[in-house]
């Protein structure tokens, strides 16, 4: 992966303050040459568990109120490497000691010891800013973007069906009332339009085996800046986090697709994913309730029956039902247009016919 043109290299730069390249599809983080789908990142946050890391952050702040440098230098690594496990961080800081790369080269070029422990106690409440502004962050986020995602999704269908129109994301955002919650990064919670901090510049991307890509290149200080450019991006994509219909868990939902449950392992069944098991109970949903679904699968079972028995050949079962199929759907488009019962029900004897003719 290259870039051409001016660039930002500088040791100096805090890890923190994080380069992200935006893409058609996607963006980059850092120097990582892996491509993320908008809405990964925020995702990540509404899944993660952070109470390691705030039990660390406590513990931090208790070292320092102790005033002992070894117990600071102690807890500072294990805060560091909590910090390095956050969503977005974990992708491309490696070393705890990164983490405070601009302060650790300051010290060198000064021709001091890199004790970083001894500048925590030197000026504790600006060191510790971004680690507290990070549980702060995160916990914001999964609170506030929450509720936007849970309002923005209310009411829709949480899995097309057949012949169903999907609303475009922008649409739903007019629905449901939100266009004014969507113009600063805190989603509507504060009075005044907190807009993202960020230093704008584009760059034109080259990766081995794709065409150069025009990206246009930020650089955040906050992870809840960041997170509410990758959200909005992405929806202007078709890429939202949506809630798993099984396991509640978010999981990321691409352009074009509508699936209503994620593909991990389902809880107390980890053999199959959540949406195995859901596109299982919606067949079962779906023939439970449907008389013609009914008919089309007790036909399906007698000549499957008679497959195992050896008295009709695989050949001309596969052929039965891809036309019992194709009579199944006619049968269920015609049901939805009829007006009376008396209608409905001509139309299943019908299928009863056709399907049992063989």
């Amino acid at each position: 992966m290259g870039v051409l043109g001016k660039d930002i290299f500088d040791l100096h730069r805090p890890h923190t303050h994080t380069k992200i390249q935006f893409g058609e599809k996607g963006y980059w983080v850092e120097w990582v040459p892996d491509c993320l789908p908008y809405g990964t990142t925020l995702t990540t946050i509404l899944n993660c568990n952070i109470e390691d890391y705030c039990t660390k952050l406590d513990a931090m702040e208790q070292a320092v109120a102790t005033g002992d440098r070894e117990l600071v230098a102690t807890q500072l690594n294990a805060l560091q490497c909590g910090f390095m496990a956050l969503p977005l961080y974990r992708l491309y800081i490696l070393e705890p000691e990164s983490v405070e790369s601009d302060r650790f080269w300051n010290l060198v070029e000064a021709g001091e010891n890199p004790d970083i422990a001894a500048e925590v106690l030197k000026n504790p409440d600006a060191f510790l800013l971004k680690y507290i502004r990070a549980k702060e962050d995160i916990l914001y986020i999964q609170e506030r973007y929450t509720w936007f995602l849970d309002s923005l999704l209310e009411g829709q269908p949480f899995e097309k069906k057949k012949g169903q129109r999907k609303l475009p994301l922008a649409a739903q955002i007019t629905k449901r009332f939100l266009e004014p919650f969507v113009s600063g990064v805190s989603l509507g919670e504060d009075d005044h339009v907190d807009a993202p901090q960020v230093n704008v510049q584009y760059a034109v991307m080259q990766q081995a085996g794709r065409e150069p890509e025009l990206v246009e290149k930020m650089y955040f200080d906050r992870l809840l800046d960041f997170v509410y450019v990758e959200l909005m991006r992405g929806m202007q994509k078709g890429f939202v986090p949506k809630r798993c219909a099984n396991c509640g868990r978010w999981f990321l939902q691409h352009p074009g697709a509508t699936f209503a449950y994620c593909d991990e392992p389902a809880p107390g069944q980890e053999d199959k994913t959540c949406r195995e098991i859901g596109a299982t109970a919606s067949f079962q949903d779906k023939v439970r309730n449907n008389e013609i679904w009914k008919l089309h699968q007790r036909a399906y079972k007698k000549y499957f029956a008679r497959t195992r028995k050896g008295t009709m050949s695989k050949s001309e079962f596969e052929a039965w039902a891809r036309e019992a199929e194709q009579l199944r759907d006619a049968a269920l488009a015609k049901d939805q247009k009829a007006a009376t019962p008396e209608e409905k029900e001509q139309i299943l004897k019908k299928l009863q016919s056709e399907l049992n003719r063989a």
